[in-house]
């Protein structure tokens, strides 16, 4: 949500489009579309989610938990896909969009066990 705040700080809407307004947003992105830097703010929080979900099951099970993780990111693709059904958007941003989730879950899942689990590689194992 932060970097959607920070979309909305930089990219305002004009005067009388309320973001809250689901119909109002949309009647305002089909006629005049968003600024290339907001679509990447976005993606950038829509990754980030899919990242902070997976890092997150990777904690918990205190290693890389890629089932899981990859499930989180099918979750994400989902969620993205009807959006996209819901709110025009260029191919571009529609096609990056759906293929960030899924490897940013993952690398977080690796992340999370990484870091918090601090899993011994295979070669120090005895």
């Amino acid at each position: 949500m932060a970097f959607i705040q920070l979309s909305h700080s930089a990219y305002p809407l004009p005067e009388g489009v309320d973001p809250n307004d689901f119909e109002a947003f949309k009647a305002y992105v089909e006629a005049h579309g968003l600024p290339t830097g907001a679509l990447l703010i976005v993606l950038v929080a829509h990754a980030g989610g899919s990242f902070a979900s997976g890092f997150v099951c990777g904690a918990i099970v205190r290693k890389p938990w890629y089932l899981a993780a990859a499930l989180l990111g099918i979750l994400w693709t989902v969620g993205g896909v009807a959006m996209l059904l819901m709110l025009p958007s260029p191919t571009w941003f529609a096609v990056t969009d759906v293929a960030l989730y899924v490897p940013a879950a993952l690398f977080g899942t690796w992340a999370g066990g990484k870091l918090i689990g601090g899993h011994p590689s295979p070669a120090t194992t005895d």
